[in-house]
This record gives structure tokens, sequence and C-alpha cells, in this order.
């Protein structure tokens, strides 16, 4: 017997987290040309899986503990006054984020995985959509267990 792999079931449940002023969008909502709004948490297009780690599970050789890493971007406002314009946005930046991270916890196994950690916020400044646009905005990444059955 075995279980494939579905990342799709745990990023449409991502996708699917009701966040207050926040749109969130799933994989195939996001293409290299993409100009994201104000305030979307999306994929992050560049190495968005990482930290693949397969591990036996503890009591059983055909039960395999599978690890990943997920990674999003927030995409707080995009910047357009420079540096003074940017540090006016923080205060928004970071009620979004608490917002976040709220809807995370409130949701502590996403559908499909057995198990999530905290997300991790990082990199919180200038981040790029994929058509090349500048946000105010932060990077965060979730690591989700599964459980797989080869």
């Amino acid at each position: 017997m075995s279980t494939t792999v579905d990342f799709t079931t745990v990023t449409n449940s991502i996708a699917a987290l009701n966040i207050s002023g926040v749109t969130v969008k799933d994989v195939d909502e996001v293409t290299d040309t993409t100009k994201m709004s104000p305030a979307t948490l999306a994929p992050r297009p560049e190495d968005f899986v990482t930290g693949i780690s397969l591990v036996p599970a503890e009591l059983s050789q055909q039960d395999n503990d599978l690890t990943y890493t997920l990674h999003y971007r927030y995409y707080h406002c995009q910047i357009v006054r420079g540096l003074g314009g940017m540090l006016a946005s923080y205060s928004g930046l970071i009620t979004k984020a608490a917002a976040i991270l709220l809807a995370f916890s409130n949701d502590a196994t996403l559908t499909g995985a057995t198990n999530n950690t905290a997300p991790q916020i990082e990199n919180i400044g200038p981040v790029n959509d994929p058509a090349g646009n500048v946000y105010l905005g932060f990077e965060i990444s979730i690591q989700i267990l599964q459980f797989l059955k080869v």
C-alpha cells in the first residue's frame, strides 16, 4: 500500500483561512506575471516547498513522517514614496502579521497535514511580487508534518 503526497490539500486549506482584511491566494492563482493587490498572502514564487525530509516512524517500517516547509509572502502595500512612506505603513503591517499568525494558530492542524508548527515571520521590509513590483511585506514559513505509508 502506498499513499501519495498531496501538497494541494494543505495549500487549499491555507487558501481557505479566514483572515480579516487579507486575501489569501492558492498556488494556482499566482503566475510569474501576477501583480499582487495590497493585503495579499500568497505562495512565494521561488522555493515554495523546501526542507523535505522523510523519516521512518518509530513503530513501523512502512509508515514514514514526511516534513516540509511551505513559504508564503505577504504583500501589505506597494512602496511608491520611498522610505518615509514605507515607515508610515509599518503599524498596519504588524497588525496584519498578528492577524495572519492568529489565523494559523486557530487552525492548529491544516487539512491534509498531521501537524504543523506555528508559522515563522521573517524578512520584514521590501518584497517583490512576481511581476517585479515592490511592496512592504514579509515572508512567512510553516513546517508541515504528514504521514506517508509506503
